[in-house]
């Protein structure tokens, strides 16, 4: 099959790492797989799908078996490009986003196209299902190899604990896990703060909690070192987190978590990571920084759950879900509204 994802600026983030994983497993599956994003290639990840940066020329590709939009705003651009039946690749609904509040409207409108959906979790599908009566599959992000165990008797006595995420972004929930390291610490124990974020250390952020250390923008590789190396993984996400990569990366580097009680975390934890509110997040923490034996035993449950994501795993899913939209998108009429090859395609 002809297969191409059209995605938005193609910035250093988890949302595109998974599209490039799912690229190079259609790929291993024979599938001949292209991307379109508007902008070069982007150096942080190998690419081996052909490229074709639609912000500085036009497309000139075959009929494609399928056209996979991988944002909300890339739903208008696939269409407009016309170059074959069209998906949806669904990480998270963005009309749950507070900063996109004001475009609620456009964002529901393309939500509206009947589209045949993969998602990245269970949850996402029913979701869609109920409020746009949307047909779907789950097609998971798979385990990256690069994230993998390193020998550890028990966490440290200064123990490292790594919050991902923006700052500035509600739903990361940056604040809550700064406040659980507060707490940790005036608890008694030392705990130093390692942050990955793709934007630079904000002085609101200083000013609550003042990292250890700040990692800005950093490649999967550098991520991947640093993180074994934690302690500790908090993810305080909000509900519209469609996924939580960073947990996945730390259970399968056997750094034990402790995550936000939202739709996502339990297909993504396995019942191996305690979730929990807001106001739970230190008590958690605590209870496996100090316990030598229960901080083993979350690393190898962790672990262990992170393997119902290993690439031979996910890639049935995954072809099979293309398989399903292909048919199901080539048996529906138009979904969306005619729109001009002119028209700016954001």
């Amino acid at each position: 099959m002809r297969i191409t994802y059209v995605l938005p600026h193609p910035e250093l983030n988890g949302g595109n790492k998974v599209i490039f994983q799912h690229a190079h497993l259609l790929q291993e599956n024979g599938d001949e797989v292209t991307i379109l994003g508007e902008g070069p290639k982007p150096e942080w990840m190998e690419i081996r799908a052909a490229w074709v940066d639609y912000a500085s020329t036009v497309p000139r590709l075959p009929e494609q078996d399928l056209v996979v939009a991988t944002y909300w705003t890339t739903l208008r651009t696939a269409r407009r490009l016309a170059l074959g039946p069209l998906a949806h690749f669904c990480q998270g609904y963005e009309g749950g986003l507070v900063h996109l509040r004001p475009v609620l409207g456009e964002i529901e409108e393309v939500y509206s196209w009947r589209v045949p959906t993969l998602t990245v979790a269970p949850h996402l599908g029913e979701l869609l299902r109920q409020r746009f009566g949307r047909e779907s599959r789950v097609a998971p992000p798979p385990l990256d190899p690069l994230f993998r165990p390193a020998w550890r008797l028990g966490p440290r006595r200064r123990p490292w604990i790594a919050i991902p995420g923006i700052f500035e972004a509600e739903v990361k929930g940056i604040p809550v896990a700064l406040e659980a390291v507060r707490r940790l610490r005036a608890w008694g124990i030392p705990c130093r703060v390692l942050r990955f974020s793709i934007v630079p250390l904000s002085e609101a952020e200083r000013a609550l909690l003042a990292p250890d250390r700040y990692l800005q923008s950093v490649p999967p590789a550098e991520i991947a070192r640093t993180l074994r190396a934690c302690d500790l993984l908090l993810l305080p996400s909000r509900a519209e987190e469609g996924f939580g990569l960073p947990l996945l990366e730390a259970m399968a580097s056997k750094v034990p978590a402790v995550a936000a009680r939202i739709p996502s975390t339990p297909f993504v934890s396995g019942g191996a990571v305690p979730l929990v509110e807001p106001e739970g997040f230190a008590s958690a923490a605590r209870e496996l920084l100090t316990s030598r034996r229960a901080w083993r035993r979350a690393r190898e449950r962790g672990y262990e759950a992170a393997q119902r994501f290993r690439p031979e795993e996910v890639a049935p899913r995954l072809v099979e879900g293309i398989r399903w939209a292909r048919e199901l998108a080539a048996s529906v009429p138009d979904p969306s509204p005619s729109l001009a090859l002119s028209e700016d395609p954001q």
